[in-house]
């Protein structure tokens, strides 16, 4: 159930696109590189770097980290934890399954975070890091999704930065994004305002996107009060446009500023170039920052690659990476899991079930093995075309989440998926509704348990608690897509019995 899929960001468009493979190493396949693992109190970094090159990225995520928590008007805190990939190649990264017109990409779900970046000579390992991190920060600062330019824009603005004496300063004046702004005719804010998909744009206007929408954050952020002022204003923008407005006039009301206007003073707001970075205390020093260091072996670093590949949907690599798990006694059942999650994929059930069968003889106490199995269970329910096999599936979902639950506590994942089984099973509703309230109460940007709870509500009548949870819904999937439909569904149908 992947709840936040490919978000990316073009950060060096141009200079990426034609980054070259670090020297000496044509010839080495990547699972054949050193990797390390490093890790510090808050995230954990497999890495095909340099010790200390690894750590400094580290170094400056928690800076960031600590340093953003009470600063701009965000509270930045959560259980899922991040995973973090760093490549120094761009074909390396490619194979991975990332787009090659990216430097980095961030993946949420219920489970974890993760992030591949890719850190060379081209492209700024620390920025790249830095705005991939951000988009976390945005997720969490709020229980709405930010329009594409928020989104980049904002992330744009928190990455620049710099660690000076006991400061975190950021906002900074990016070169790149000067330089874009400089030479090339801008795009017109309007568009600029309604662009969702920015990977249909060419090399320039991609570059010039970033760079514009670094600009409008950064000028809406040096308004008076915009600490105070900008979550409302997001959100009063989130409700005009789950209410069918357009963006554009959405932006003009919730802002307040009219475009026309607004793309003169953009405009001067560059020419000036008195662009004042924000600094928030931070301790720098850091005298509690310890890592901890270890080499990978080849099977280990497979198994990352495997699981990287896989978020992707890089099918092929993900089965080869994990085909290559098997032969280390000691991960044996993480490649087992992985390749029954890419049968899974495939339709092959068989296959699929043999893999984790024998996964689960392996090491029986795993709980991400049963999560994954689960997982896999809950997409043959999704497809399945007969009541009777749903109810069978469902049966196998709780069986397996109950095996997760004598391992660990409930996870926001798990209650989702057990609130999923029940509703499929069609016995045992308000359990359901149980546990799907812990699961959006967790976790407050997941929109698929909230779907299915605004269902469970519509269920057993309670409408008015339908038509709250689907607009919410609507709220944070402003953009069409099936979701969206589905809410607009459950508000229709609710409404429509409340009259009866």
């Amino acid at each position: 159930m992947k709840l936040s899929k490919h978000r990316w960001s073009c950060l060096l468009w141009i200079a990426v696109c034609f980054s070259s493979p670090a020297p000496g190493q044509a010839d080495t396949t990547l699972e054949d590189r050193e990797w390390r693992q490093v890790t510090s109190e808050n995230f954990r970094i497999k890495s095909v770097l340099s010790e200390e090159r690894t750590s400094e990225l580290l170094r400056h995520l928690e800076i960031m980290r600590s340093s953003l928590g009470g600063a701009i008007g965000t509270g930045y805190e959560s259980d899922v934890h991040t995973v973090i990939l760093a490549v120094d190649n761009h074909d390396d990264y490619v194979s991975i399954g990332a787009p090659a017109y990216s430097a980095g990409f961030f993946f949420s779900d219920l489970r974890e975070n993760a992030i591949l970046i890719e850190d060379n000579n081209k492209a700024t390992g620390v920025q790249v890091i830095l705005h991939e991190y951000a988009h976390f920060l945005n997720k969490q600062s709020g229980r709405i999704r930010y329009p594409r330019w928020y989104e980049e824009g904002n992330a744009e603005y928190l990455s620049h930065s710099r660690v000076r004496a006991q400061a975190f300063e950021f906002g900074l004046a990016p070169d790149n994004h000067l330089a874009a702004l400089s030479f090339s005719s801008w795009l017109p804010l309007r568009q600029t305002l309604e662009l969702t998909d920015v990977s249909a744009l060419d090399e320039t206007d991609g570059a010039l996107f970033y760079a514009q929408a670094w600009l409008l954050v950064h000028y809406l952020r040096s308004l008076p009060g915009a600490d105070n002022a900008m979550p409302g204003m997001l959100q009063e923008y989130a409700r005009l446009v789950s209410t069918g407005t357009l963006p554009a006039p959405a932006f003009e009301q919730s802002f307040g500023l009219q475009i026309d206007v607004l793309e003169d003073t953009l405009l001067r707001y560059f020419l000036d170039r008195e662009f004042v970075s924000r600094r928030v205390p931070a301790n720098t020093a850091m005298p509690g920052f310890v890592v901890r260091s270890r080499k990978l072996t080849r099977t280990e670093a497979q198994l990352a690659l495997a699981q990287m590949a896989l978020r992707f949907e890089n099918i092929y690599g993900a089965e080869q990476w994990f085909g290559d798990v098997l032969a280390d006694d000691s991960l044996r059942a993480y490649g087992e899991a992985g390749l029954g999650r890419v049968l899974g994929f495939r339709g092959d059930v068989d296959g699929a079930n043999e893999h984790f069968d024998t996964a689960i003889k392996l090491v029986a106490w795993d709980f991400n093995i049963w999560m994954d199995y689960a997982q896999y269970w809950a997409q043959r329910i999704a497809t399945a075309y007969d009541a009777q096999s749903r109810e069978e599936y469902a049966s196998r979902l709780i069986q397996s989440l109950e095996s997760a639950l004598t391992i660990s506590d409930a996870t926001p994942e798990l209650n989702s998926l057990m609130g999923f089984a029940y509703l499929a099973k069609g016995s045992d509703i308000p359990g359901a509704i149980d546990y799907l309230e812990a699961a959006a109460n967790s976790a407050p940007h997941d929109q698929a348990s909230r779907l299915l709870l605004a269902n469970a509500y519509l269920y057993v009548a309670r409408y008015s608690d339908a038509i709250n949870v689907a607009e919410s819904v609507l709220l944070f999937e402003h953009e069409p897509n099936e979701i969206t439909d589905a809410a607009h569904d459950v508000i229709v149908s609710a409404q429509q019995k409340q009259v009866r």
